[in-house]
């Protein structure tokens, strides 16, 4: 691994005083005294993890950064470890872990920093288990770090450390094939094939290694044994807590962690206490930072200073969108932009009252603000987060079953070829893990009456092919104004893809076989072209709530894919689901079991309002009528005519009139309309009335 790309890049800055006075060293010195006088006397206090989400029980890896190799997954106790048969996974409490693993000969690593002063005590270790079912392969191994670094993101030596280099706390290594010599190599260890709750090893930093990330031939005999408090050392900015597994070799098998854990046992003057959090947001919107800082002594007071970039930025606000000072524990934006978008931390300075005032500071963690700058199709898009850029969270989009995500990185299945991105970073990975029903979905408010059009790109690779009787799509239904869905309106789908075991001699299913009852619905049901992105629409009308295989064939489609909000629906329901046929679905036709190893790979998700138009003028010059009006983003427009208006029938003039692609998906383009027009050749014509219909 790359230190340099593995690491959260802080800027570094000439104003952090690191020095403190005699007095300041005193009252840490009691300080400590106090607390362990205190533990000792009640036997219960203990101070209590700082991470956030440490057991995964939010369901997924908010709090964490998320290497971009290998694969990291938040796992629910109702999945199970290896497909049908293996058992369900165990949680060491709560109902969810952590699962880590790799199968490119690169490694997969989750990791929070927090700010740390020298002299800080800090303890971290975390429970993992690896299970008989799904034991990794040799050539992979997994361990707990805590490293300590500096402004630069440099590691900070140990005072612990014999070559005077080493600075690496990293638990003992969990390796298939245990230690080559058990007597004098004592931090490598085979983890049990767990097949029970007794299989969970308590790991902790205990050791010294003189790498980052730690490796199992760079471990380092310290000075002293190694004890569970670690004392940040002269020079620190920063601890990071991380867990990881590296894979040597392309074998399977994974590691499952939960109820990670570090601890502050002793912290600094003054220390930051509640941190900043990143922020994304679109442009033309506020937000702020906010940050919570604590001092040692009443008679204290705290400063503050915000950075950008690791550059104090000026007291009084008035750049980057800006509003008010930047000495406050609060940084506010008004109306942020793209050139907003930055590292931000602040500097929190604590004044005693000594004659002379002694000033000590702390820096905490820099966090990005993110300014998402949308082209007018963005804009226009009523889904959340649709190009699933929010990994390794679904802001927007709730999972339900075999979601994950992909990046460049990332290959297809076990082969060696990487991921296909459409746009952007990542893409979402809707596949078969054990579960029957697996995707993601989210619900957008809409009025009775509103006409919509929805869709999206979907790719399918041969090297990790659709298989069996899985079959996946977009599906849109309808929810009243509590959320509950309304079975007895309509369910609309996409183009539905279908699992390599059905063929073109299934025509109830594929629809290409001229015999077939339902020839005419090609396209709507067959097999996706692969290794390519292909935009679905929402076209279909389905019976039985698009869901079981023996009554799901559309039975009608949508006139150019628009569809109507019915009366009695408050919420759109856009979902993408992949249905993996078990038992009881195969009893109805076709015969054709699901497969728990595949995948479909997804990004930006479309949901638009069809809205009128609003400006439809008519000019004539040079023997034409030339019409002008606004067009949106994402729909297309056909001009129709009358010579009369009694005249029953409009005629169509021209259809597929749009905006420019490269204005509707340029992020510097302004607004959501642009002005198009169409010429109309009247020579002869006494008159004609125009309209303009969206679709």
């Amino acid at each position: 691994m790359n230190n340099l790309n593995n690491k959260f890049q802080m800027p570094g800055s000439s104003s952090l005083p690191r020095a403190r006075s005699t007095n300041s060293r005193i009252r840490n010195l009691v300080s400590a005294t106090f607390l362990a006088g205190l533990v000792l006397f009640s036997g219960s206090v203990k101070a209590s993890s700082i991470l956030v989400n440490p057991g995964a029980e939010t369901g997924d890896l908010s709090g964490w950064h998320v290497s971009a190799t290998g694969y990291i997954f938040a796992v629910s106790t109702n999945i199970q470890i290896n497909g049908a048969g293996s058992g369900n996974v165990l949680a060491h409490s709560g109902s969810y872990v952590f699962q880590l693993f790799d199968t490119t000969a690169d490694s997969a690593f989750i990791y929070q920093d927090f700010a740390a002063d020298p002299g800080s005590q800090w303890s971290g270790s975390v429970y993992a288990i690896t299970y008989a079912s799904n034991y990794f392969s040799p050539g992979a191994d997994a361990h707990l770090q805590v490293v300590f670094y500096d402004v630069s993101n440099n590691v900070v030596p140990s005072t612990n450390s014999s070559s005077g280099t080493a600075g690496t706390y990293g638990s003992i290594f969990l390796d298939p094939n245990g230690s080559p010599d058990p007597v004098n190599i004592t931090w490598i260890t085979n983890p049990p094939m767990a097949v029970d709750t007794s299989g969970w090893l308590l790991l902790q930093a205990t050791n010294l290694y003189s790498t980052d990330p730690a490796t199992e031939n760079t471990f380092e005999p310290p000075l002293a044994p190694i004890t569970p408090v670690l004392t940040a050392p002269p020079g620190t900015a920063y601890v990071r807590y991380q867990l990881e597994f590296d894979n040597l070799a392309t074998g399977g098998g994974a590691v499952y962690w939960d109820d990670a854990d570090l601890e502050k046992i002793m912290g600094s003057d003054p220390d930051i206490t509640n941190p900043p959090v990143a922020v994304k947001i679109s442009a033309g919107l506020s937000t702020s930072f906010v940050v919570g800082a604590s001092r040692a002594q009443k008679g204290e007071r705290l400063t503050y200073q915000w950075q950008k970039d690791g550059t104090n930025l000026p007291t009084a606000g008035g750049v980057f969108d800006i509003s008010g000072p930047t000495t406050n524990a609060t940084l506010l934006f008004t109306n942020v932009q793209g050139p907003d978008s930055g590292l931000y931390a602040v500097v929190a300075t604590d004044i005693t009252t000594n004659t002379p005032p002694v000033t000590n500071s702390i820096r905490s963690v820099p966090v990005p603000l993110t300014v998402q700058v949308l082209s007018p199709l963005q804009k226009v898009n009523k889904l959340s987060n649709a190009g699933f850029e929010g990994n390794p969270l679904w802001p927007g989009w709730i999972p339900f079953n075999g979601s994950y995500f992909a990046v460049s990185t990332n290959v297809y299945g076990t082969a060696t070829n990487t991921v296909n991105i459409f746009d952007g970073t990542s893409v979402a990975l809707i596949g078969a893990n054990g579960d029957r029903d697996n995707g993601v979905y989210q619900t957008v408010p809409a009025q009775p009456g509103t006409v919509w059009k929805a869709g999206g790109y979907a790719y399918v690779s041969s090297a990790n092919d659709f298989d069996g009787g899985n079959t996946e799509r977009i599906q849109i239904w309808f929810k009243d104004v509590n959320g509950v869905t309304i079975n007895t309106d309509p369910t609309y789908e996409s183009f539905k893809i279908y699992g390599l075991a059905y063929t073109n001699s299934d025509t109830q299913y594929t629809n290409i076989d001229t015999s077939s009852s339902n020839f005419g619905q090609v396209g709507l049901h067959a097999q996706l072209p692969r290794d390519q992105w292909v935009f679905l629409q929402i076209t279909n009308v389905a019976n039985n709530g698009g869901v079981g295989l023996g009554d799901d064939i559309p039975y009608t489609t949508l006139s150019n894919g628009d569809f109507v909000m019915p009366a009695d629906a408050h919420l759109i329901n856009y979902q993408i689901y992949e249905l993996v046929p078990n038992a009881n679905d195969v009893l109805v036709a076709p015969p054709y079991p699901g497969v728990a190893s595949d995948a479909v790979y997804w990004d930006d998700q479309l949901l638009i309002q069809v809205t009128n138009v609003p400006d439809l003028r008519a000019t004539v010059s040079g023997g034409n009528a030339n019409l002008t009006f606004s067009a949106g983003p994402g729909l297309d427009y056909a001009v129709l005519y009358k010579t009369n208006l009694t005249d029953p029938n409009w005629i169509m003039l021209t259809n597929n009139v749009m905006a420019p692609l490269s204005w509707q998906t340029n992020t510097a383009s302004v607004g959501t309309s642009y002005p198009v027009t169409v010429s109309d050749p009247i020579a002869g014509q006494s008159r004609r009335f125009y309209k303009v219909q969206a679709y």
